[in-house]
């Protein structure tokens, strides 16, 4: 009601459904997609490449990532780089997919200042929803794996 949206993790319960409050209606699911070939075969997420594979045969649902027909949107969240006390390490899941994909719709917002010039009402949030559908790349997982797609910038 306030002109925001919520971006929220789907879960890392290995395909099970959306968990709320991801699965809330007000809420952008996010669930999570590796690409073989960005971590060592041989670490703790080797085990998250699992089928379905995308379009592009290197990518793929992460094994822990929640499914179901919440899923709004897909990013990556295999063996992502984080900051950690004294420097950085690899973290997988759907908290690490998530940020990304916000990242990815405040770079697209950022230049409609028609969209952000509207009052912070449940309008200016659904119209943010709307112009976000139009930029999201389908990337061949179906739509229980990854909702609409990437947002792709």
């Amino acid at each position: 009601d306030n002109g925001t949206i919520c971006f929220v993790a789907t879960g890392n319960d290995g395909r099970e459904p959306v968990s709320f409050p991801a699965s809330f209606s007000l809420s952008l699911a996010v669930g999570a997609m590796g690409r073989k070939g960005t971590f060592p075969a041989n670490t703790t997420d080797a085990p998250n490449t699992a089928a379905p594979f995308g379009t592009d045969k290197k990518n793929f649902v992460a094994a822990f990532s929640n499914i179901g027909p919440d899923v709004d949107f897909i990013a990556p969240g295999v063996g992502i780089v984080s900051s950690v006390p004294g420097g950085y390490s690899p973290f997988s899941g759907t908290s690490m997919a998530c940020p990304m994909a916000v990242g990815a719709a405040a770079r697209l917002l950022s230049a409609e200042a028609d969209i952000l010039a509207m009052p912070r009402n449940a309008a200016r949030a659904e119209a943010m929803v709307r112009f976000l559908a139009t930029k999201v790349k389908p990337m061949g997982f179906g739509p229980t794996f990854e909702g609409t797609g990437l947002l792709f910038v």
